[in-house]
């Protein structure tokens, strides 16, 4: 039976060659799906235009959601988002940057800037990684030396137990900022995401990671339809009312 740290190298490898479009998760690209995402991520849309015919056809994912299917191979259930990732509590042992990393399959690896992850990708062993890299580029196998990674974290389970054998862990919960006009942020596109979802549209500018009037407005009927208090700003209330209606 596979290790934990073997199922996860595996389904990393057998990700290679799939496509990549922001938003994706593990979908097989059609050009319905192609005009989804750009409705939903309208900064986007150029590149699924100019990249988005060379997947069809083939399953998509972005570099979030490929460290997601990754980590469940070894029981463990990350966030969405490589912020959210990054910043998740509960789910990891131990954190360090890429200079002090260990050789070895089934790290997670981010490109920290400040207090925020842009990027997110896996170890399989031998200074290599794999990551969905982008629209022009889709999942690939790189040196990590030549990757943009800063910092890299490991899950906090047994690497070497059985991957079907359960381990006791803490649930994985995102750190949630207290967000208001004017910010920015992973959490802020995640945010706007979920309104989009549920029908509060952001017209003209989807989710593009700017807490702005727009979106001040969508949170503010959203409050406004769940009778709680309509101040604009999300906070722990709006956040568990987000959740609840999702």
């Amino acid at each position: 039976m596979q290790t934990k740290r073997e199922a996860m190298t595996a389904r990393a490898i057998s990700l290679l060659g799939c496509g990549y479009i922001y938003g994706a998760t593990g979908w097989i690209c059609t050009r319905a799906r192609m005009a989804q995402q750009k409705k939903q991520y309208p900064q986007y849309a150029s590149l699924i235009d100019r990249y988005g015919p060379k997947w069809l056809g083939k399953p998509c994912y972005d570099c979030a959601q490929l460290t997601r299917t990754v980590a469940r191979a070894a029981g463990v259930s990350l966030p969405s988002g490589s912020n959210s990732q990054w910043r998740a509590q509960g789910v990891w042992k131990e954190r360090g940057t890429i200079d002090a990393m260990p050789d070895e399959a089934g790290l997670f690896l981010f490109t920290v800037q400040g207090n925020s992850a842009s990027h997110a990708g896996v170890s399989i062993g031998g200074g290599e990684e794999i990551d969905a890299r982008g629209h022009a580029y889709g999942v690939v196998r790189r040196p990590i030396a030549r990757t943009s990674f800063t910092h890299w974290a490991r899950l906090n389970v047994d690497y070497d137990a059985p991957a079907g054998e359960e381990s006791p862990q803490p649930h994985a919960t995102a750190e949630r900022r207290i967000l208001q006009r004017g910010m920015r942020g992973e959490d802020v596109r995640a945010l706007q995401a979920q309104l989009i979802g549920l029908g509060y549209a952001l017209t003209p500018y989807g989710a593009d990671g700017y807490f702005g009037a727009v979106t001040h407005a969508a949170v503010r009927r959203f409050q406004r339809d769940a009778h709680i208090r309509e101040d604009g700003t999300v906070g722990p209330q709006t956040w568990a009312a987000l959740k609840e209606r999702a």
